[in-house]
């Protein structure tokens, strides 16, 4: 059975793996600093690793975590914004 403990794990892990895929993808040149899917795939982390930041306690990293997820946001509502002009 899977416990909140090792979902949390879980759920940190693949963030960061996620995370990584769009760093690795913006400094390969496939994503672009502007484009959606690599802001989404940052919100997505983010939200991730997020959960396990607060499930563990870490009041930084989860500050750090939520204004990552606003900034991802933010350029995701401006993506939409643009492409629907």
């Amino acid at each position: 059975m899977i416990t909140i403990e090792s979902a949390s794990q879980i759920a940190g892990i693949i963030g960061a793996i996620t995370l990584l895929y769009a760093y690795a993808m913006i400094s390969k040149g496939k994503f672009t600093n502007t484009s959606l899917t690599y802001h989404i795939y940052n919100f997505i982390g983010a939200v991730l690793v997020g959960i396990n930041t607060i499930y563990m306690g870490a009041l930084g990293a989860t500050l750090l975590n939520v204004a990552w997820m606003i900034i991802a946001a933010w350029h995701i509502a401006i993506s939409r914004k643009t492409k629907t002009r």
